[in-house]
């Protein structure tokens, strides 16, 4: 799922000690300290890490190609993110501290510092395994780590996404399973597609190119805003992280995951991705007015798709990343 907009993890295990330990791997090649080794590479990594000699556009997504160091291959490093959970068996309604330290398999012990993105070193995305409930946190540095003090709103299986970039490496995105004690929340289904939804009296509409949720297509989406039937101009509103508009998408069936923040194009969130998979999509879209964030969450239904099904466009490119 290669979706660039306004905004993929599976492994469900852990250990228990004096806290509650997860452990996420995610391999890529050690970057080269050699500035005249560079090679080039589409920013939403829709050819999955494929490597160009020259700079040009991607042939999917039609992004200008970023320079990035060129890997060496003798080198490995396969960075992995460990959570600890104090208390060890987070409860319901009770305050857990998170705390998050990245770490190299290869060189065990060895700080990872982290790049700052988008104003934070690490965006945290919480969501029920239902995928009914979201949350978005920036753990604190403790100069060895990051820390979060939450209050998980009840009980049952959550996913915690850890969104991050070592430096000198590439974005890294791992999910951590956690299990919280108490009275669970009734299960959600979904089935039925959710594109316009209303928060705060603001109304929030996407609208795909050619109308249709297809895979093997790349997607141009158009997110539109209207408050008392008026169409809003984004460009005004305020900057949440950096941005004008963050967004996260979960896939319901593999729980796959993007965080893309979108362009702006004639006063609308300009979109694009590329769905892998037909299925259903939960997709958060978060903004800032007024000093408040708001939160609109959609519900999209994508269908298999023949390649050429829905007209290209060559405006805005929102930029983010997927696993």
């Amino acid at each position: 799922m290669n979706f660039k907009l306004f905004f993929s993890f599976a492994l469900f295990a852990g250990l228990l000690f004096a806290a509650c330990k997860h452990e996420s791997k995610n391999t890529l090649p050690a970057a080269t300290a050699d500035a005249k080794n560079v090679k080039y590479q589409c920013p939403m990594d829709c050819e999955k890490g494929k490597l160009y000699d020259q700079p040009g556009s991607c042939p999917v997504c039609k992004m200008d190609l970023k320079p990035v160091a060129a890997p060496d291959a003798s080198a490995p490093q396969t960075f992995k993110m460990t959570l600890a959970t104090d208390p060890a068996a987070p409860a319901a309604g009770k305050p857990v501290k998170l705390t998050f330290t990245p770490g190299i398999i290869e060189k065990p012990g060895e700080a990872v510092p982290l790049d700052v993105v988008h104003e934070k070193k690490l965006h945290l995305i919480l969501v029920s395994n239902d995928l009914s409930w979201f949350g978005h946190e920036h753990p604190e540095y403790n100069g060895t780590g990051l820390d979060l003090t939450f209050t998980f709103p009840k009980g049952g299986n959550y996913i915690l996404y850890a969104d991050y970039k070592p430096a000198g490496a590439g974005h890294q995105v791992e999910k951590l399973p956690v299990t919280v004690s108490g009275t669970p929340a009734k299960p959600v289904t979904y089935t039925t597609a959710k594109t316009t939804v209303n928060v705060d009296g603001y109304e929030v509409s996407l609208a795909p190119a050619g109308g249709k949720w297809l895979t093997n297509n790349p997607m141009h989406i158009t997110g539109s805003v209207k408050k008392g039937g008026k169409l809003l101009d984004v460009n005004a509103f305020e900057n949440y992280l950096g941005a004008k508009a963050h967004v996260v998408m979960v896939g319901l069936d593999d729980k796959s995951y993007e965080h893309v923040h979108p362009d702006v194009n004639e006063g609308s969130f300009d979109l694009h991705t590329q769905f892998a998979k037909p299925g259903i999509y939960r997709m958060w879209l978060q903004f800032q007015t007024e000093g408040k964030v708001r939160t609109a969450d959609f519900v999209l239904k994508v269908e298999e798709g023949q390649a050429g099904e829905v007209p290209q466009h060559e405006s805005g490119h929102g930029h983010g990343h997927s696993h």
